[in-house]
């Protein structure tokens, strides 16, 4: 057993001595989990840039501290007096930080007026999304707290790179619909759900062949252009991020209301705006509330289908929870205290989000794998490891297939960065593992296939364990 072992490892020796690596930055550790032994490290201590691997650290953080049945609520309150069909006073909605809320709850909350038979508000649609904090002291200055600190800019209106905030509806993006017309005239084009929140411009044309589409939102506005041309025979649908989701959702509150026949006189207005002129002096009453799924849940879909934004609402919870502030800051905090827990020095990590779509990330493979030992060895090993992607789902749906389900493993992806880190179970044996590609050149299918070469050669010359 102890030559084939050794084969093995120079078998991963072999695979990492190729040109395509030359130049590149990279590390690899494999820890086994029925002897807790390192059986093998190449640049294991390196710091690299994990990418969506962060997303290990976050969600086991969020496991342990907050449990797996934790759920977030969104509550829905009236402040005034209701005279008939007309409420004197606000409306007023109150975000716990729930990722998953959707337009249903926006239903919801306004068939709760119908039901009470409101159909006029004489006063303002009030948002506090203050679980989670605007603006942060940070060393000597203020963060901005709605994106994390080195996130790219031009990548700031994609679906994955949505703003984080303590009131988020459809996971703070919107659809744009593109439709072909007949060749030569404007394609059809529209915003779903629709909403005068987000403003449109389209000079897309109908052509004849493959797509040629521009569609871009301007930065630091909620304006989304569409250019270029859309084929004849197809339609398309792409998601672009809202910026100031929790406005975003008033505003949507708001023409819901009204297409429902109920007419608000005031305005959408956040509740760090009130003053003495359009404040209610009452206490606001809680009227209805949506409560989000189990944690557990939120967590695999989480990994699975790597959420960013998810990722960082949980590092803003974790603030929000143990230190009162639901900044980066202080779910970073919770992350380094996580990590100690685990074994790992965090003077050696530089930590600047949950998701890791901040390139300022910097961990490396053998603390990685030291975090992914401390989840198997805990009480929480066999729910944290359903929580990874199994081979032939989500961003594992086409890797590891022939390894009959017996890898559960989180990928990382940005440029020039493509990490893989988790879990392999062979007979008599569980490894965990790291690795982690930083600044290569060549392509990402050479690094992948490199990581499954990793992979096939831990899991050579053993049989197939159980299943996770």
């Amino acid at each position: 057993m102890m030559i084939l072992l050794l084969l093995t490892l120079y078998g991963i020796d072999s695979i990492l001595n190729q040109p395509a690596l030359a130049n590149a930055q990279y590390g690899v550790c494999v820890i086994d989990l029925a002897s807790d032994s390192v059986v093998f490290s190449r640049n294991g201590q390196k710091l690299l840039i994990p990418a969506s691997n962060m997303k290990i650290v976050s969600t086991a953080a969020s496991l342990c501290y907050l449990g797996p049945d934790y759920r977030y609520r969104t509550r829905f309150c009236v402040q005034g007096a209701v005279k008939g069909q007309t409420l004197h006073g606000n409306l007023m909605i109150i975000g716990g930080g729930d990722p998953t809320l959707t337009t249903d709850a926006i239903q919801q909350f306004v068939q709760t007026l119908k039901i009470r038979g409101i159909r006029t508000v004489t006063g303002n649609i009030i948002i506090d999304d203050s679980f989670f904090t605007e603006l942060s002291l940070h060393g000597n200055g203020f963060t901005y707290e709605r994106l994390p600190v080195g996130w790219a800019w031009h990548y700031l209106d994609a679906r994955y790179a949505a703003e984080i905030s303590a009131l988020s509806v459809n996971k703070n993006y919107v659809n744009v619909v593109m439709e072909p017309t007949s060749p030569g005239e404007y394609a059809r084009v529209y915003i779903d759900p629709k909403n005068n929140y987000m403003q449109l411009v389209n000079r897309m044309k109908t052509i004849q062949g493959k797509d040629s589409i521009i569609i871009y939102r301007t930065p630091g506005m909620n304006v989304i252009h569409v250019d270029g041309g859309i084929g004849d025979k197809r339609s398309r649908t792409i998601p672009v991020s809202v910026l100031d989701p929790a406005r975003y959702a008033g505003h949507l509150f708001q023409q819901t209301l009204e297409d429902s026949g109920i007419m608000v006189h005031g305005a959408v207005i956040m509740l760090d705006e009130l003053d003495e002129t359009i404040s209610v002096h009452c206490s606001p009453v809680c009227v209805d509330s949506v409560v989000s799924p189990v944690l557990v849940d939120i967590l695999r879909e989480t990994n699975v289908e790597s959420v960013n934004l998810y990722a960082e609402t949980l590092l803003k919870t974790l603030g929000a929870r143990y230190y009162n502030e639901g900044s980066f800051n202080k779910g970073i905090m919770i992350m380094k205290r996580f990590l100690r827990l685990c074994g790992a020095d965090t003077s050696r990590v530089s930590l600047w989000d949950g998701s890791g779509l901040s390139r300022h990330n910097l961990i490396s493979p053998y603390i990685l794998s030291l975090t992914l030992r401390y989840m198997y060895l805990s009480k929480y090993s066999d729910t944290y490891i359903n929580l990874l992607p199994s081979s032939g789902e989500g961003t594992l749906e086409y890797r590891f297939n022939d390894l009959d389900g017996n890898v559960r493993a989180k990928t990382g992806s940005l440029h020039a960065v493509s990490c893989l880190s988790g879990y392999l179970r062979v007979t008599g044996h569980v490894y965990c593992f790291s690795l982690m590609f930083n600044n290569f050149t060549c392509s990402r299918k050479i690094i992948e296939q490199v990581q499954e070469d990793i992979i096939h050669a831990l899991a050579g010359g053993r049989g197939a364990g159980k299943k996770y």
